[in-house]
């Protein structure tokens, strides 16, 4: 107190005119600690292609067995427990992701010919027809005028092409893909055409351990971000499953009736 003339003047000659006042710190109570609630997740996987609202469901479930009054109510109840749909890959995923792609480095990549065809200077590829696990692009030249699609192989891209110049001579399979689709438009119009193919990118098929496939993600990559390169395909082709998945299920395995 004895110093507040001092600090007082020196307000005053600095051209202020608060007053300075001493107030008595007043003592605060005590509050208690919250304590923190023991919350149980559950975690399910999250899949488009599930139409059930597992999260209603489980919930329903909660309130059905625990009812009030219930013993273990106070222990199992909506406050204690709670959903979050999982959107990635949990630990044993990522580590068996991790042990396979060491293994597959240290293993030497089986010495294969990537082309067989009798005229090399004509592979449709550039000496890379037998190229596997790919997404390629077709494109088609007519009148000084391209169209573009985008497509994908697991397999050997021989085979793929084989497929496509089926559809390209068959009617019957015209309507197979959307570059099937624009050739026979082609023909129909008796234009002439050319087409071409090359490699966009590669990527691994769909995994049983990580549950996902960069094959088809690639390939809706290149169909969203660079709309240009696949002038011909639909939005629609985006919201299609995965097709390789479906080699790993049960009722696909030989012998399995």
């Amino acid at each position: 107190m004895k110093s507040t003339q001092q600090y007082q003047e020196a307000l005053k000659e600095s051209g202020y005119n608060y007053e300075l006042e001493y107030k008595s710190k007043e003592e605060t109570k005590r509050k208690h600690r919250a304590r923190k609630r023991n919350i149980t997740w559950f975690n399910p996987p999250f899949d488009l292609r599930v139409k059930t609202n597992v999260g209603r469901q489980f919930l329903k479930i909660v309130t059905e067995s625990f009812p009030k009054g219930h013993t273990l109510q106070i222990i199992f109840n909506r406050n204690t427990l709670k959903i979050s749909y999982s959107c990635m890959p949990n630990m044993k995923s990522i580590v068996d992701a991790h042990n396979k792609k060491i293994l597959k480095a240290q293993m030497p990549a089986p010495e294969t010919d990537p082309c067989n065809c009798r005229a090399k200077q004509d592979c449709p590829l550039d000496g890379k027809c037998k190229a596997t696990s790919i997404v390629y692009q077709a494109t088609v030249k007519s009148d000084n005028y391209e169209e573009t699609y985008v497509g994908l192989t697991e397999g050997n891209f021989k085979l793929r092409l084989a497929n496509h110049q089926q559809s390209f001579n068959k009617e019957r399979y015209r309507n197979q893909t959307e570059l099937s689709k624009h050739i026979w438009t082609l023909k129909d119009r008796n234009k002439d055409f050319e087409i071409s193919w090359r490699i966009l990118s590669r990527a691994s098929s769909f995994s049983n351990v990580s549950k996902r496939c960069n094959l088809c993600t690639m390939e809706k990559f290149f169909i969203i971000c660079h709309p240009e390169m696949a002038s011909l395909n639909k939005r629609s082709e985006l919201v299609s499953t995965c097709r390789h998945a479906s080699k790993f299920q049960l009722m696909n395995f030989a012998g399995i009736t």
